[in-house]
């Protein structure tokens, strides 16, 4: 295993998609960033369209499913990479 990342808003691992708000989202935008090395997302917990297009991005680079939607699969590369 690998670093886990955690940016302490959310622990869980329940669906998030566009339209989805709170802090799993924020949990979502704030590793998107880790991941990117930058501030790629405002991290306000509001899964819009730019969460969503980074979400894709994320999930194509892993070679996963990429509709935008954070499920099991996506939040387990997401918090472990593997």
């Amino acid at each position: 295993m690998g670093v886990q990342y955690y940016c302490g808003y959310y622990d869980g691992t329940v669906t998030q998609r566009r339209g989805s708000k709170g802090d799993a989202v924020r949990e979502v935008q704030c590793i998107l960033n880790e991941w990117a090395g930058r501030q790629i997302l405002a991290v306000d917990g509001d899964f819009g369209e730019r969460t969503e297009a980074w979400v894709k991005e994320f999930q194509r680079g892993w070679q996963i499913k990429d509709d935008g939607i954070v499920g099991p699969v996506t939040w387990d590369r997401m918090r472990w990479g593997v």
